[in-house]
């Protein structure tokens, strides 16, 4: 994942692979779930999730970030840490749920069909 580090000294962050299966998919949510569980994190209080897409083209990646922005995402766009690929960085706050995280990549994976892109996976830190 191309990523800044964070303070907090335990995160959880998840990558998907270009042609997961959903499947596989909502494994390794529930996977990074468990693991965020373990670490300490409460369930029951919002937690910071950032959802890493990114675009060759930054028209690419303001369009995505238009689209999520217009559904309650905190967004910026910036240069990609690979040369020729653009940002789009989406921060929603909620309590984390698998339910939740398949409904998001659910709207990801459309947007990345309407507008092209890559979801690249998302990070939370732990609440305690």
């Amino acid at each position: 994942m191309r990523k800044t580090g964070l303070f907090i000294s335990l995160f959880i962050a998840l990558v998907f692979g270009s042609g997961c299966s959903l499947i596989n998919l909502t494994e390794s949510d529930q996977t990074a779930l468990d693991s965020l569980r373990e670490a300490g994190s409460d369930f029951s209080k919002i937690h910071p999730f950032d959802f890493y897409l990114y675009h060759p083209e930054k028209s690419g990646a303001d369009r995505l970030c238009t689209q999520l922005g217009a559904q309650g995402f905190q967004i910026m766009v910036r240069e990609g840490a690979i040369e020729g690929e653009w940002l789009c960085l989406a921060t929603l706050n909620f309590p984390p749920s698998i339910e939740k995280l398949s409904e998001l990549q659910d709207l990801f994976d459309q947007l990345v069909s309407q507008f092209g892109g890559e979801y690249d996976g998302w990070e939370t830190v732990v609440v305690p």
